[in-house]
């Protein structure tokens, strides 16, 4: 199965519920090993969709997905909506299963497939939660000097190489940017206190996977000012939150 890349999730969840009120808590040890052989994907066009009432996240993929050509007049409607088209800043993928299937799953049992205007969509991830730092803020475009953490379930591998944009909240844990609305990611985000962005070298890839211990599948996915996004890939505790 091709898929056609890749996951953003940084959609407007306001509904959400905090990581308190969620009951939400998880290991944060890596849920796979980073050094095993993934198979895989180039980046292309992210073609995702969120429904709003159920709060999911859906890629094109499967035996029908929409193509590149379609995608840019393709319609969605309520409770669908398209997500936000994002410049990638990883250089590869692999996308391991849906968000709830079996960590044992095989093949095309691993992704939860549905149908929508005449085409194949696979389940991507899950929201669960999100969080405010320092204070509440619009969930899709924070204000200056604020972030938006969203808590969700999404079982994908994402690759650095060469560079990476960095963020850190001064208090052990760091986030990597892997998506910008602009074309060019900017280090000016207005950010908490404390917290810092800086572009920096990496002398070998990063490979950034899930968290919570085999078989889940937890990611904390940041939101700046900017509308740019992270993924956090390093944590101060040995639990999330």
């Amino acid at each position: 199965m091709r898929l056609l890349l890749i996951a953003l999730v940084m959609c407007a969840c306001g509904g959400l519920p905090s990581t308190k009120e969620a009951g939400i808590s998880f290991p944060t040890m890596p849920s796979v090993d980073a050094d095993q052989e993934f198979e895989w994907e180039a980046i292309g066009t992210a073609k995702e969709m969120v429904n709003a009432s159920e709060l999911k996240v859906v890629m094109s993929g499967g035996v029908n997905p929409v193509t590149a050509e379609e995608w840019p007049t393709f319609k969605a409607t309520l409770p669908w909506v398209k997500n936000i088209d994002r410049n990638i800043l990883f250089t590869k993928t692999a996308l391991l299963r849906s968000p709830y299937a079996s960590e044992n799953c095989t093949g095309a049992d691993c992704f939860d497939v549905i149908e929508y205007k005449g085409h194949t969509w696979l389940e991507l991830a899950k929201p669960l939660a999100i969080d405010y730092i320092p204070d509440e803020t619009d969930t899709k475009k924070p204000e200056a000097g604020h972030v938006v953490i969203k808590t969700i379930k999404k079982c994908q591998v994402i690759y650095f190489e060469d560079f990476i944009y960095q963020l850190s909240d001064g208090k052990g844990n760091y986030y990597v940017m892997h998506a910008s609305e602009s074309k060019k990611p900017s280090l000016d985000a207005q950010l908490p206190k404390g917290w810092t962005l800086k572009k920096i070298a990496v002398e070998e890839p990063l490979v950034v996977v899930p968290f919570g211990g085999e078989g889940d599948c937890y990611f904390n996915i940041l939101g700046d000012n900017l509308g740019q996004g992270y993924h956090q890939y390093i944590f101060a505790g040995d639990t999330y939150p």
